[in-house]
């Protein structure tokens, strides 16, 4: 064992006088360096090993890397970087590809090398590094997502991003999470065509085809197949709507989600919920700051006609719950209930409680008391 350390050191004497003969380091620094790093090569020798030791020596190369820097620039030395730096570098990646053969299993390992080699821009490792973690870890969804979304947002490649999310919904036909991120993959790249075509007049050589992307036509070719895998998910359908809402171009495939859900689920409360959230997404700030006539006047008229359309005290409980608890503005929720006739409480009319709702003084053990009252009203109906 002690010769190969030996080896290794030796290895490491050019580069210790490099430091050295360029100021950098002084002598005794240098030997210090050369201390700790027969210590750790040492404890890469040992029979048995521990991801903890690789860890450690790939921090302290780190360290040292960076202090190499800070001294570059007080100094002004820019000269033998390759002798000093890319030394250095070369060595921590050589220890992470020591220790990923010897841990191969441990993703948190993996991901460590990538944001290294990340944060170094090291584009081409880092997707080699993502290949070759996903061939033996191609079961987990956030994985193939990561991937993606690096190719697409770091490396700029959409083609490699859409081939890495259509892998891994082979692998997972059964993730949620993949579809809905292959969705908006297909709506971030629609919009970053429509982008390009506002600054050079065209973004696709054929003008039907351009036509179509930018109209998102392909993230609603995905968004069908999304369905057809989870046929009778109303949670997984109501999943797309805050997607929708990210873009200006998606108003098309809104309502056609809005659609879906009033043919296929007119008797569940989600499906009110949604369309009344849907003003409340639409509301216009009014010069008070507060909530536009309009939209709090259609947001009452939806709760109102469920009630009336939903003739079942278990549907209405649902629903109460729905409005109230999921509702992004609580007070609203609680008028409506009140206006419907479902909880004549005194205290939504006064005005003074009404404004504590609406600053949020007032607490949740209070909402708690009111879903209360509203459901022993309702199932004494």
């Amino acid at each position: 064992m002690a010769e190969f350390v030996q080896q290794s050191i030796e290895e490491m004497i050019p580069e210790m006088e490099q430091m050295e003969r360029v100021g950098l380091f002084t002598k005794a620094e240098t030997r210090q360096i050369l201390k700790k790093r027969r210590a750790y090569e040492y404890k890469l020798r040992r029979r048995t090993k521990c991801k903890e030791d690789f860890l450690q020596y790939i921090q302290y190369e780190v360290n040292l890397l960076g202090l190499v820097k800070e001294r570059r620039k007080r100094t002004g030395y820019i000269f033998k970087k390759v002798e000093i730096d890319i030394s250095i570098l070369q060595r921590i990646h050589k220890l992470f590809r020591l220790a990923l053969v010897r841990f191969k299993d441990d993703i948190k390992l993996w991901l460590s090398y990538i944001e290294f080699s990340k944060s170094r821009r090291e584009k081409a490792t880092v997707s080699r590094l993502f290949t070759s973690l996903l061939q033996m870890h191609n079961k987990r969804p956030d994985l193939w997502i990561a991937a993606a979304k690096y190719e697409f947002e770091y490396n700029a490649n959409s083609g490699n991003a859409r081939g890495l999310l259509q892998r891994g919904l082979r692998f997972n036909p059964e993730s949620k999470h993949l579809w809905l991120e292959y969705y908006r993959l297909e709506l971030l790249f629609a919009e970053k065509l429509r982008k390009r075509k506002e600054i050079l007049g065209s973004a696709l050589p054929g003008e039907e085809e351009e036509d179509g992307v930018l109209k998102g036509e392909v993230a609603r070719v995905v968004f069908q197949k999304a369905l057809d895998s989870f046929q009778g998910d109303i949670n997984f359908l109501l999943s797309f709507i805050p997607i929708c809402h990210l873009f200006d171009f998606t108003s098309d495939q809104e309502e056609e989600i809005y659609t879906i859900l009033q043919n296929l689920y007119p008797d569940k409360p989600q499906t009110w919920d949604a369309m009344a959230r849907r003003w409340l997404h639409k509301q216009k700030a009014d010069t008070d700051g507060g909530l536009a006539l309009d939209s709090e006047t259609m947001f009452h008229q939806v709760f109102t006609k469920a009630t009336q359309k939903l003739q079942s005290v278990d549907i209405e409980l649902k629903l109460t719950k729905v409005f109230i608890f999921n509702s992004h503005y609580v007070l609203i929720g609680f008028q409506t209930v009140y206006n419907a006739g479902i909880c004549p409480d005194d205290r939504m009319c006064d005005r003074n409680h009404q404004v504590q709702m609406r600053t949020g003084m007032c607490d949740g053990s209070y909402q708690v008391q009111m879903i209360e009252c509203v459901m022993e009203v309702i199932r004494s109906r």
